[in-house]
């Protein structure tokens, strides 16, 4: 029964850090940097989409460095939530296989990690 617990408990961690890694995701700009070349000046825009509209926002050269760094660490947090997700689908998988957990538990399961986290 300890194994099935510590799997159970695995689920759990997993699906708090998928929540911690959305809320970061959520904290930090889309999107991507164009430069535009304008009557011989350069213009730094971020740019993302929005439905089948593309935003533009300018970004002013004293704040570009900072905004390429945290666009950049939404791609990683991106990546990362992606392997949550699969780990989390593998885990569960197992779990349902297995009979020691149902869909219903682990929707409990997944709402006990989100309040834990906000």
């Amino acid at each position: 029964m300890k194994k099935e617990q510590r799997q159970i408990d695995s689920l759990y961690e997993l699906l708090k850090e998928q929540v911690e890694i959305e809320n970061n995701i959520a904290a930090l700009p889309r999107g991507y940097i164009s430069v535009k070349k304008i009557s011989g000046h350069v213009y730094n825009y971020r740019q993302w989409r929005e439905g089948s509209k593309i935003i533009s926002e300018y970004v002013p050269e004293a704040f570009l460095n900072g905004v390429k760094r945290k666009i950049a660490a939404r791609k990683e947090q991106e990546a990362l939530l992606k392997a949550v997700k699969k780990d989390i689908k593998s885990v569960s998988g197992k779990l349902l296989r297995a009979g020691l957990i149902d869909e219903k538990e682990i929707a409990e399961l997944k709402a006990k990690a989100q309040a834990e986290v906000r």
